[in-house]
């Protein structure tokens, strides 16, 4: 049997996809015994998992930004070098034939320069319930379409943080997310499969989030005040090749886009008095690839391993992300 990884959601119109392949009905007749997929390094799985199964796929990425891009877009070299270590652990269960849920944990160790944070400290927490409007046929040339709804929960440190930002895992944001799905498999001439699959997601602006003392917004020693998060909508999609029963070759892109976040509070100035802080920080985009490649040990464990890096972006980092998982189907 084979598997797919159910990712955190993250951030092409799924119908000029459709458009632009072969029409699937030419690949009659085609069997996906002794196919293996796991699934790319973002998209998550809009298939779900069968009723009674369990996947779990440990990641450990490394992430390395020396870079940023401005609000026009151009790319600059930042002050110093940000790197931290983060491992995540996707967690998903078939709880029926067409609902899925999952946990996604974390945890991630920062560093800048010779600044640590204070060993690995553990991250926000997202759970999330799937269901399958449309299930794939057995030679996947039947779009499987689902519908996601997620809970991103602030379990990571975001304020109050002792004057080392790098301890900040989180941002205290409880944000939802709405996901919709899709995946196909198409036959090629040669016989093999190729398997594309996207997701689209939109998150509104969640609550204010109370702030106090340092954060990882910035904010000082003594703050009083809340941030609003803005919106979020997000967009990727990813082909998976089969060149025999262990390996596959993946290719896949995404792109997000935030609105603009307020800041607003009190911090203590250098006379006793409280000064009032009221920013409004402008939204951001960024445009990532991650090519990748898979090896199966067998239907049921899979290795993955590949890189994302961003190529285009908006008052945001520019970063490079190698990273590898072990996806074990049970």
């Amino acid at each position: 049997m084979t598997f797919d990884a159910l990712r955190s959601l993250r951030p092409i119109s799924f119908a000029l996809i459709a458009g632009l392949l072969p029409a699937a009905a030419q690949a009659a007749e085609h069997s996906l015994d002794g196919v293996n997929f796991m699934g790319p390094l973002i998209t998550p799985n809009p298939a779900g998992m069968p009723k009674g199964n369990l996947f779990i796929e440990p990641y450990l990425i490394r992430i390395d930004s020396d870079r940023y891009f401005d609000g026009d877009g151009r790319r600059h070299d930042s002050d110093g070098r940000s790197a931290a270590w983060l491992t995540v652990v996707p967690i998903a269960y078939g709880l029926g034939q067409r609902v899925t849920a999952q946990v996604n944990l974390s945890a991630s160790r920062a560093e800048t320069g010779s600044d640590r944070s204070r060993g690995f400290r553990a991250g926000d927490t997202t759970a999330m319930v799937q269901y399958l409007l449309q299930a794939p046929n057995e030679d996947g040339t039947r779009p499987a379409i689902s519908v996601s709804l997620s809970q991103r929960y602030a379990t990571g440190s975001y304020d109050r943080i002792d004057g080392n930002p790098l301890n900040a895992q989180g941002d205290g944001v409880q944000r939802t997310t709405f996901g919709l799905g899709m995946q196909q498999v198409v036959w090629l001439p040669n016989g093999r499969p190729l398997r594309w699959r996207g997701q689209l997601s939109a998150s509104p602006a969640p609550a204010r989030v109370a702030i106090n003392d340092h954060s990882v917004y910035g904010t000082p020693d003594g703050f009083r005040g809340n941030i609003a998060p803005g919106s979020l909508i997000g967009l990727s999609a990813a082909g998976e090749y089969s060149f025999d029963s262990k390996w596959v070759g993946v290719f896949e892109f995404a792109v997000s886009r935030q609105s603009d976040r307020h800041l607003s509070g009190y911090a203590p100035a250098a006379d006793g008095t409280m000064l009032r802080i009221d920013e409004r920080r402008p939204g951001s985009r960024n445009v990532t690839l991650a090519p990748a490649v898979q090896y199966h040990f067998s239907p049921s464990v899979g290795l993955i391993a590949g890189v994302e890096f961003t190529v285009a972006g908006r008052n945001t980092g520019s970063y490079i992300n190698p990273q590898v998982a072990l996806g074990m189907f049970f």
